[in-house]
């Protein structure tokens, strides 16, 4: 792994009603922060983990750092980026420009957020590589300049059980697979280990990114959206029974097989989302 790449931060889920999305995972069973308002105009809400976290984004107010999500919510909500932890975003941007990779030069954010001493202004560093360069989703890293305010302890604990991010599923368009796999490595600063003809694993920390070829016939999207996409997320959970209690409980319906629980697209704003026991 990169020296500047400490893995995988948080996803993002790209969503056109807040209020509706933050009820549904709450339903899941998620712990949701409050609401934050970012300095380029996005709302969100996160569900924190031991290893990162799960982000809920909206655009109330156009801006050139949030345009691509604002592009991406015309075709409906989904999961729309994946984002890698640096401790040093202008680092990382060298890092990247050196290995040839389209990165653009890092950003300042911030956002509003209750910490234990009251209200107080969390900073964020980003880097954005080009769309066209990682099939699925926006690619960025993140630099937490003020970690203390966005990772606090107690918003880690869910109903759910979740612990800990486990991987991502990217459905990658037959014949784009190889391509795909060379373009997560670069960026990652790690090898892919393929599992069959049709998939490819390419571990960031203790996140994996695997890339399965699909053609749009078997594809499970829920949204009109082509290939490539992030079609799944999947998360760690202390176990399968709690999770399922709480889904049962909540009304959410679920699919139980394989080792793992699922919540459909339909019911999880464009993205399944994946449950397994915690590794």
């Amino acid at each position: 792994m990169a020296r500047h790449l400490s893995g995988i931060d948080h996803f993002v889920i790209a969503v056109r009603d807040l209020d509706a999305a933050r009820d549904d995972f709450t339903r899941m069973g998620f712990s949701l922060t409050p609401r934050g308002y970012h300095s380029v105009g996005s709302e969100n809400h996160c569900a924190m983990f031991g290893n990162g976290y799960l982000e809920l984004l909206t655009v109330r107010r156009p801006h050139p750092v949030t345009a691509y999500f604002s592009r991406f919510l015309e075709h409906g909500d989904g999961a729309a980026a994946m984002v890698v932890a640096t401790g040093d975003a202008q680092a990382l941007y060298r890092d990247w420009c050196a290995a040839g990779l389209p990165a653009e030069a890092p950003v300042s954010l911030s956002r509003p957020v209750l910490g234990a001493r009251g209200n107080a202004l969390a900073h964020f560093k980003i880097v954005q590589l080009d769309l066209s360069y990682t099939p699925g989703g926006l690619v960025y890293a993140c630099e937490h300049l003020t970690p203390e305010l966005t990772h606090q302890p107690q918003q880690a604990g869910h109903p759910n059980g979740v612990t800990s991010l486990a991987a991502v599923t990217i459905d990658i368009a037959a014949g784009q697979l190889s391509r795909a796999a060379e373009r997560y490595e670069r960026v990652l600063a790690s090898s892919a280990c393929a599992i069959d003809e049709t998939v490819r694993l390419v571990p960031c920390a203790d996140v994996d990114v695997r890339l399965q070829e699909r053609d749009r016939a078997t594809s499970q999207e829920v949204a009109p959206r082509a290939l490539p996409y992030l079609s799944s997320l999947t998360f760690n959970v202390e176990s399968l029974e709690l999770i399922a209690e709480t889904l049962r409980r909540n009304g959410v319906a679920c699919e139980r097989g394989d080792g793992m629980l699922s919540i459909p697209g339909a019911l999880a704003h464009g993205v399944t989302l994946r449950f397994i026991a915690r590794r």
